[in-house]
């Protein structure tokens, strides 16, 4: 059926129909934009999450993330499963930063 054939589609065709049906490449960027915006408000409501988990082990434990992370990455403080979750956080939150910008920067 047709929508069994849309399913199994793949990203790139999908975007290959889409520029096919789109010639015009500003009706194009402006359909986009308006995805790239939509994932970067997920993404930074995301991101607030993690601060919020993130600022919740600071407090509990006294002491700021990017000392944590340096002396948990030197062996220091343990293998307790907040400090693994902690961790955790902090690169996922990288990770997460980076991605912003790249779609800020797309935007």
């Amino acid at each position: 059926t047709g929508k069994e054939s849309r399913a199994r589609m793949n990203a790139n065709t999908k975007l290959q129909l889409l520029q096919d049906i789109y010639p015009n490449n500003e009706e194009l960027d402006q359909i986009l934009e308006k995805l790239l915006a939509v994932a970067l408000d997920e993404h930074q409501q995301r991101l607030q999450r993690y601060n919020r988990d993130i600022n919740t082990f600071e407090v509990q434990y006294a002491m700021d993330s990017d000392a944590f992370y340096q002396r948990f990455e030197l062996g220091e403080l343990g293998d307790a499963a907040d400090f693994f979750e902690w961790s955790g956080l902090i690169e996922l939150r990288q990770e997460l930063r980076d991605t912003i910008l790249q779609v800020e920067g797309a935007l």
